[in-house]
């Protein structure tokens, strides 16, 4: 069984905003791709979400796209010829405002059954009483270590968090999930601790953000786990169990073997599914090894720039990035991505912190680490 069709039923801009897609497989499944409108722009845009509805006795849809794009997102399911009301449920890839941001209206409309892996539930649910300081106390945990200044919160997640607490949500746990006949989850944490993939028999995986095209998910911090393990389910005791990008490595690894199994996957990304007037179809074995490649190079090069100088994470990144992606925001983000990197090469003995700085002890564990990494 294999991708025997694409249709472009609506055509987007050359990043792919607002197209359709209908693919067909060569055992009859159908599947449309739907492109709304993503919030981040600029340099580190990561395109549009790709939302996914797959065609069934039972269609369910994957993903809702950001905030203030459900509508959008309905009327071109309309346009394809499918009502909210058709949707058997709703699965949410990870819990990140630019794939759930759609929910709410989504739920107003047709009332669809929410599933999402266990860790989204406790981590958009408020717990004012529980949190770290009183600047995010009005947040919820997942929230709680968010990179981005306060006013880009109280501009964009505010009335976003509010909507999203108030749904209902069904949980799933445990690293693999039947959710149809023929339909697997698997639990992929790493860039999110609630992140999950949509296997479809050995035909289609749908990625979310675990593994795209073109760009490089953004790895979360071993850190975070320290302020909201009070919410977490008591099985995750541990943070490599969720976050980090060891956790993120294994996920990917963990991809790489599934390829090796099913070598004809179809890969349909959350983002980057198209770009300057192409649809992206990834070889997922490749390019799990090319995710995996890159973030040994982005340790060997933190290392490098470190030489015997030490370094505050912003003058590493003033150093590493260009200077167009460190404007506005851009900073906030490579530093967090940073971090993450740090945080690996601490525990592999590569570095430690002085006064605020990173400094290199001379080694060069971190290669070992990530290869040991199962």
């Amino acid at each position: 069984m294999a991708l025997d069709e694409i249709k472009i039923l609506r055509p987007g801009d050359k990043y792919g905003n607002n197209a359709i897609v209908k693919m067909s497989f060569t055992d009859g499944r159908e599947i449309l791709g739907l492109a709304t409108k993503n919030l981040y722009s600029g340099d580190w845009d990561f395109g549009p979400t790709w939302n996914y509805v797959i065609l069934a006795d039972k269609p369910f849809l994957v993903d809702t796209g950001r905030r203030g794009m459900g509508h959008d997102l309905m009327q071109m399911m309309e346009y394809a010829g499918i009502k909210p009301s058709d949707l058997d449920f709703v699965v949410l890839s990870h819990g990140h405002e630019d794939h759930d941001g759609g929910l709410f209206a989504l739920n107003q409309a047709a009332g669809l059954k929410i599933v999402a892996h266990e860790t989204y539930r406790p981590l958009t649910a408020f717990s004012r009483d529980q949190a770290p300081s009183e600047r995010v106390r009005n947040f919820p945990a997942s929230c709680w270590h968010c990179p981005m200044p306060e006013s880009f919160s109280e501009q964009h997640c505010r009335a976003y968090h509010n909507e999203r607490n108030g749904l209902k949500v069904t949980s799933i746990g445990g690293d693999d999930h039947d959710l149809a006949p023929g339909v697997s989850v698997l639990h992929v944490p790493g860039h999110s601790p609630d992140s999950i993939v949509v296997q479809l028999e050995d035909e289609v995986m749908l990625t979310g953000d675990t593994v795209l095209p073109e760009i490089t998910p953004h790895p979360s911090r071993e850190q975070f786990f320290e302020n909201t393990q009070c919410m977490l389910p008591a099985q995750y005791a541990d943070a490599n169990q969720l976050y980090g990008l060891r956790v993120f490595i294994r996920s990917v690894k963990r991809l790489r073997r599934i390829a090796d199994r099913f070598p004809n996957l179809t890969v349909l990304p959350g983002h980057r599914f198209s770009s300057n007037g192409k649809l992206n179809l990834m070889d997922l074995g490749p390019r799990c090894d090319e995710l995996v490649q890159h973030h040994v190079q982005r340790c060997s090069d933190i290392l490098e720039l470190i030489g015997s100088d030490p370094k505050t994470p912003e003058e590493i990144a003033h150093e590493y990035f260009e200077p167009d992606l460190l404007r506005g925001f851009g900073m906030y983000l490579a530093i967090s991505e940073l971090l993450s990197h740090c945080e690996l090469l601490e525990l592999s003995g590569d570095i430690v912190w002085t006064d605020g700085k990173v400094v290199s002890t001379g080694n060069r564990g971190f290669e070992q680490v990530i290869e040991d990494i199962g």
